[in-house]
């Protein structure tokens, strides 16, 4: 793979190199290549695992952890044999609980205790061909004339809701020999999430289309022609008006996407099979508001009891684990950048004007 990403790096910079400029031709080294090309399969690689394991797998397992299902753990400080006797040193013995998923830490090691370095990837190929049948549904359909964009998406998520149901119990059930092709969910289970499916996506491109809309009717598609004419006050309004979409985006994606995603997975995780088991603690009846069909019940969670019974605590965790997510990227997407702008003018050095054309001055100082 890092010598496909130096190839490619190659075509791009030979691209540059080869312009005449003072008619000589420069040649990328191609250990620079090479190195240039590994970074980036790095940078890739660390923001597949940011997007994936900590935007994806960590949060859905915050949503359907039981807050009163804690794993406890005795306190290292505490004699066992103190039990035994009955004085007070018995009421001393007190238990630690916090939720598995109380930080990313806690949870990667427990993931790793359940399934090693891959277990912080488990369900990816599930989610690789989910990826790939919902472009190739919503495609098609975004491309009929008369048809908005945003519909082709949402059929899409509705059509998949099974294959998205099989994901979630997967990440969340214990280690399965099985392939994920084995462990589909039921048809019949289908009708049970369209509702909460089709809600997730309409609110997924809610968020979207209004700040869009916002943006367009700012005038922001049109910014490369009219930004020469503006006056100072209009320039001056650019920031404020950029800012109002990015609160408008933010507020639709705390009060609509992340709602719905959480009522979707949950639902979802109320129809893992009762032979599967959890990797956390998991209460399977929502404090009792779900019954199971074998005694005449639904089986199911209701999207609105799927919401109340996501305590606060639970929600605060899901909202701190995305403000990290952010967080790691941001600091991901500077580092990197920083490494490749050292990493091209190590490669580079004083040359680093070859790799780009003067635009036909040929070499010469432009005349005032």
């Amino acid at each position: 793979m890092p010598f496909l990403a130096g190839s490619l790096v190659q075509r791009g910079l030979d691209a540059y190199a080869q312009a005449d400029h003072e008619n000589t031709t420069y040649q990328v080294p191609r250990w620079g290549i090479l190195m240039i090309g590994f970074t980036a399969m790095v940078f890739l690689f660390i923001s597949a695992m940011i997007n994936y394991t900590f935007g994806r797998l960590v949060p859905t397992l915050i949503m359907i952890e039981s807050p009163d299902a804690f794993l406890f753990e005795p306190l290292s400080t505490i004699d066992p044999d103190a039990a035994l006797d009955g004085n007070d040193a018995a009421a001393d013995s007190k238990v630690v609980g916090k939720p598995i998923t109380s930080s990313f830490r806690r949870t990667i090691k427990h993931l790793q205790s359940k399934g090693g370095f891959r277990a912080c990837f488990r369900g990816f190929s599930v989610s690789a061909v989910y990826t790939f049948l919902a472009s190739s549904i919503a495609t098609p359909i975004s491309a009929l004339p008369f048809i908005p964009r945003c519909v082709g998406p949402v059929v899409a998520s509705v059509a998949l809701a099974t294959l998205s149901m099989t994901w979630t119990h997967i990440v969340i059930s214990d280690p399965n020999p099985k392939p994920w092709y084995r462990r589909l969910a039921p048809l019949r289970s289908w009708k049970k999430i369209a509702a909460p499916a089709a809600a997730l996506a309409v609110a997924e491109q809610l968020a979207v289309f209004v700040p869009t809309a916002l943006g367009r009717l700012y005038g922001f598609q049109d910014l490369p022609l009219t930004a020469p004419v503006m006056s100072g006050r209009e320039k001056g309004m650019l920031a404020p008006k950029a800012f109002s979409i990015f609160v408008i985006g933010l507020v639709l994606a705390c009060l609509l996407v992340l709602p719905a995603e959480v009522i979707l997975t949950r639902v979802q995780a109320s129809l893992l099979d009762d032979a599967e088991e959890t990797i956390i603690p998991f209460d399977r009846t929502f404090g009792g508001k779900v019954e199971p069909e074998i005694v005449g019940g639904s089986g199911v969670i209701g999207m609105l009891e799927a919401w109340k019974t996501f305590e606060w605590g639970s929600r605060l965790r899901l909202l701190k684990a995305y403000g990290k997510v952010l967080a790691m990227q941001f600091a991901v997407a500077v580092f990197f950048t920083l490494i490749f702008a050292a990493q091209i003018y190590l490669v580079v050095g004083k040359d680093l004007a070859k790799l780009f054309p003067d635009n036909g001055n040929n070499g010469k100082e432009t005349e005032i």
